[in-house]
Formats: C-alpha cells, structure tokens, sequence
C-alpha cells in the first residue's frame, strides 16, 4: 500500500524533471540564436551561468505545476478515477505549454529589449494589435514554432501516471501519501526560495545578478516564466505626456556634464549606508530643523560639525533596497523600487563604474548573508568588483544570529581589508546592528532611550568612532572623501517625524579630513545627490547619470528632494513640500513654519503651487519615459525598441 503512494510520488517527479529537460533545451535555443549579446565569456562562463539558471527555472516549474501535486499526491480514491486522470494531464501539459512558449517567445525578443520580458509587456502592449508581429515572427522563425509543437508532444507522450488500481484504500495508503506530499511540499519550498535556508527570501530577479558579470547577461541565468511570476503583481508605469522630449529635456536633464574648471583627484572615496538612521535620532538634525531632541549619536553629530551638511536630508524611498539605486545610480524610488521593478535589468550608470573606469578598485561589505535584502547583488550589478559578506568575515563567533555580525567588529575587520586595497578605492560600509530587532551584544549596555532602537544607534555610532580612531591611524585615511547617509528612516516618537517629508529624513553629510568640505548650507539634500556630488567634488571629466543635483555647484534654492509615499509624490524645496498624487497637487505645505503639516496652502499659493508641480512633472515624466526606454546612462547607450508593432 505504501508502494502505491509511492509510485505517485515517482510519477509526478518524473514529469516535472521532464518539464525541466525542455527549460535546458529552450535556454541552449536561447544561448544559440543570441550568442552576439554574451561577447566575452569562455565555455565555463557559460556553463557557470548555466547551472545557476536551473535555479531559477524550478520556481516556474513548481509554481505550474501545483494543481497537478494536488491531483496527483493527495491520497484518495479520486486520483485513480479516469476523469480526474485526463483533468490531471492536461492541466500539465496546458500549463506547462503556456510556461516553454513564453520561453521561446524571448528567443525572439530578447533582441529588441536586452532584457528578459516581464509583465510589464502586457500594460505596454495593451492598446495595440500584435497578432500581425506574432504572425510574422511565427513565419520568420519557423523552426521555433517547430520546436514548440514538438516540446508538447513530448510532454503529452512523456507524461507519467501509475496505471489505475481498483484496490481499496486504507489507512497506510494516507499515511504514505501524506508522506509523499509532505516531502514534496518540503522540496517546492526549497525551490521557490532557492535555497535551503528557511530565513531567507524568495528568489527575486535582481538575484540572478550575483552570477553575471554584465546586466545583458541576466538573460543566461533567468528564464521568462520566472520573470512574469515574480512581476505579475508590479504595478506598470503609465508614460506621462505633459513636455514634449525638447521640453523635457530643458527642464530637468539627468545628464550631468564636468564641471568646466574641473581639476580630476584621485582621492579614495567611503560611503557609510547607516541601517535604520533617521535625523530623529540626532540632536544636532533635530536642533537645526526646529524640533531639538535627546541624541543617540554623539560621535556621528561632532563629525557633522566638520562637514558639509545641509539643513534638511532626505532618504528616496523607505527600505534599504531603496537606498542603493538612489545613492549609486541616482534613481529614486518612485512608484516602487527600481529593483523590484520590471526595468531592473535595464542598463545603468553608477558611480562604480565611472570611478572604475579611472581604476578605481571598488567593495561592497555588509555583515549580512550574501543575498540579505538584495544588497550585494545589486552592488555587483552597478559595477562593484568584491563583495564582503557574512561568508567572508572569519570569526562566526561575532554573528549576532538574526541579521549577521555585529557593526563593531565588522567595521574594525572592514577598515583591516580597506588597508589591503590598491588605491585609489570606492568601498561602502553597509551598517547591520540598528537593524529590527535591534539585540546589542552581551557585553554592551545602552540603557538611554525612549524606543528599542535608540541604543543599537548608540552602539552603531560607537562602532563607528572606533572605526575612525582605527582608520586615522593608516595611510589612505587623509586621501579618503566619507559619505554618511541612513538608508531610510525607522520608528520614532517625534510628531514632527511621522509626516510625509519627516518619514524620510535622515542624516547626510560629506567628510574630509582635510577640511575641503565643511560648513551647513540651507539647501535640501537627498540620496541621488551623492553620486553627482561625489564625481563633482573628484572632478570627474565625463558626463554621468543622475536624477540628482551635484550640491557643490547647485544653489541652495535649486536643491530639492523627491520621494513617493503610498502612491502619493512628494517634492520638497524651500522649506516647502508639495505632495502630487499623479493626476493633480493634493497638499502644499510650509514643513519650515508648519513642522506638523497641518496648514495645506494649497490655493492659497496658486503660483508656487504650479511652479513646483511642473518641476515635479517633468521629473516623473523624465523618469517614467527613461526607465520605459532603457535609457538610464548619461550615453543613452540603452537598447531601443525597434520592432514594428503595426499590422
């Protein structure tokens, strides 16, 4: 009887390593009509890019083919019925069917977009007629059409099932059957993650970038029906109208060209991304902005002090995943994160790979799992060479057991392996301990503070003091520019904190210890103005890519900071903050006199209202239409769709 409920458990597993074998066969079709995009790779680099892309292929795989676990697993007389039967071959090999052409169909059009197709195609696509290019592409590319038929006559020829049996079942039958189903469970959760870590996320689209060296090349480790699934629920960008291109373009250009008295220096540069730091935290900020507070990070205000700071510092988005797009990139989170995005394959500039390209060495560290909250893949996506994980670090003893190591020894080990660099280095310390649930270590003891997260900032801070009066003492510590900036906010119990614009308020600053950057301006800054700010400050001589101000050269009343909040847009400059919901301004409020956003101006300021809300449009419509197109480098470089979509 148990033999029975085994035999299923064969059966099903038999079809899908079949369904499998057809993945392997549509990406070797992939690889061979595509190889001109994958210039530069040996055999093993495909055969690397190969393995891993199985990964990715069973989360499509076992996703399809749930109903069929259910038909063919769980342990009743059903499955033996001949009706449930055909339901059960079918549903395999329709679903199945629909999985491999949307496969194939990539084949083809992977050379218009440079990226694998997510769900996104179906809201571009919606108001046009495509039967007439399915037609012609069906005839130009017969032999795919060819391939195809065939895959589905082999999945109705190879689809396995135990031949019916009248015997009664019994209680080992469910016992055995419920075994079978369990472990079969156990499998599909270890698929769809990836992994056979229970804490960790699902596999998402950004991850396939820890196994290329190019964004072009996610298309040899990442399979269409992977791409849909995990896209089906991103909400698509809708192309604004209101500038034409030239219009567009006069008002708000994310092309930044050098300075024209530019003097290149090749100073080291370190980005500290402070897990969790809102400005609520700092006396200093809070003191500044009009709401003077009870610090928590004494080290970090004194430094402020001999830097160059700005009166009010935003986040663009309110997760870390956020923040990286933002402070390399320049690209804010507007609508959803750029990486949980459809365009996150696109191709972008970043701030690695101009300092790269003037040899630069560049690090990533982070004292979390590799793949913790998509951070080192998208690091090594935008160009960073090393990334420096929980893996690396050599003492496991220091692994604090929710997130990964603790920020004081890790930053002490992080300035030890920045000493090893070749100069000059681009490296960002992404900071771990102020991370919920906010556990400090046993022999620390920070009693101060009104929320749980107010002494794991004072024992960040504290790590990062030692860092400093570890790293005075090296060589490179003088030729060394340092950007501090929270990733985003978190809890706080300041009123004036929880408002829109507060919600995104963190610190952000420049140091350098030569004392060429120092003093407090009126401005605003915000995360996509690191990278402009940064290439500025060493002169960079090419043009790069920004949806950011370069704050060294940008007057105060120019400076802004843009954020989106529940589908709502936010744009602050001074002093005031508009708040657009798409369609038309919501709210307008005077954040400098009215901290608590109590008082909306709305009409009674009609002419600051529509100068901010066109800034504010022709920045969404820059954005929407650059991401839409793939043109998010300061070379336009990105790929263009040529296809013609007429009939």
């Amino acid at each position: 009887m148990m033999k029975r409920s085994f035999a299923w458990f064969l059966a099903f597993w038999s079809n899908l390593l079949l369904v499998l074998a057809m993945y392997v066969l549509c990406w070797l079709v992939f690889v061979c009509c595509n190889h001109s995009f994958f210039t530069g790779l040996s055999f093993t680099d495909y055969l690397f890019r190969f393995f891993n892309s199985l990964r990715f292929d069973w989360v499509p795989i076992l996703y399809a083919n749930l109903p069929l676990a259910l038909l063919m697993l769980l342990p009743t007389p059903l499955r033996e019925k001949k009706a449930c039967r055909v339901v059960a071959r079918t549903l395999f090999i329709l679903l199945n069917s629909v999985c491999l052409l949307l496969y194939l169909c990539d084949v083809v059009y992977f050379p218009y977009t440079g990226r694998i197709t997510t769900w996104a195609v179906f809201e571009e696509f919606k108001n046009d007629d495509v039967s007439g290019v399915f037609l012609r592409e069906g005839l130009t590319h017969f032999y795919l059409v060819l391939l195809f038929v065939g895959m589905v006559f082999l999945l109705w020829k190879g689809f396995r099932q135990p031949a019916p049996s009248r015997e009664p079942y019994r209680w080992p039958h469910f016992a055995g059957g419920f075994l079978c189903l369990l472990l079969t469970i156990a499998a599909t959760l270890i698929g769809i993650r990836g992994s056979f870590s229970v804490i960790r996320r699902p596999l998402e689209i950004n991850d396939a970038t820890l196994y290329i060296s190019k964004p072009i090349e996610a298309g040899l480790v990442l399979n269409t029906p992977f791409c849909m699934m995990r896209s089906i629920d991103a909400r698509p960008f809708v192309r604004p109208d209101w500038y034409t291109e030239e219009e567009l373009e006069n008002l708000c250009s994310p092309v930044h060209h050098p300075r024209a008295d530019a003097v290149p220096r090749y100073d080291n540069v370190v980005i500290f991304i402070l897990e969790s730091f809102s400005a609520s935290y700092s006396a200093l900020l809070t003191q500044m902005q009009g709401t003077p507070r009870v610090g928590y990070m004494p080290f970090l205000d004194s430094l402020m002090q001999e830097s160059l700071l700005f009166r009010h510092s935003y986040a663009n988005g309110r997760v870390s995943v956020d923040a990286l797009p933002s402070i390399y990139c320049g690209i804010p989170s507007l609508i959803d994160s750029f990486v949980v995005t459809p365009y996150n394959q696109n191709e972008v500039g970043s701030l690695a790979l101009c300092l790269s390209e003037k040899g630069y060495s560049t690090a990533f560290f982070q004292g979390s799992a590799p793949e913790s909250m998509g951070l080192a893949p998208f690091s090594r996506k935008v160009g960073f060479a090393q990334t420096f994980s929980l893996d690396d670090y050599p003492d496991p003893e220091k692994d604090m057991g929710n997130w990964g190591i603790w920020d004081d020894p890790y930053l002490q080990y992080c300035c030890d392996k920045i000493g090893e660099f070749r100069e000059p280095f681009l490296t960002t310390l992404f900071t771990l301990t102020s991370h919920n649930p906010w556990i400090l270590p046993p022999d620390c003891d920070y009693e101060e503070g009104t929320l749980p997260v107010h002494p794991t900032i004072r024992y960040v801070d504290d790590a990062v003091r030692h860092f400093f009066e570890k790293a005075r003492k090296e060589p490179w510590f003088e030729r060394t520019l340092f950007v501090f900036t929270g990733d985003h906010t978190n809890i706080t119990d300041v009123p004036e904190y929880k408002t829109p614009n507060g919600l995104f308020t963190i610190p952000l600053f420049f140091y350098h210890p030569d004392g060429s950057l120092k003093g407090l301006r009126e401005g605003v800054a915000q995360q996509i103005d690191i990278c402009p700010t940064v290439l500025s400050y060493l002169g960079y001589d090419r043009p790069s890519f920004s949806f950011g101000n370069d704050l060294l050269t940008t007057a105060d009343e120019d400076t802004y900071a843009v954020q989106c909040l529940n589908g709502v847009y936010q744009y602050c400059q001074n002093g005031w903050i508009l708040l657009f919901d798409g369609q038309r301004s919501v709210g307008l409020y005077h954040y400098g006199e009215d901290p608590l956003l109590q008082d909306n101006q709305i009409d009674a300021e009609p002419v600051l209202r529509e100068k901010m809300e066109g800034r504010l449009k022709a920045l969404i419509q820059q954005f929407i239409s650059r991401m839409m197109d793939n043109r998010l480098t300061a070379e336009d470089a990105g790929m263009q769709k040529t296809m013609n979509m007429s009939m």
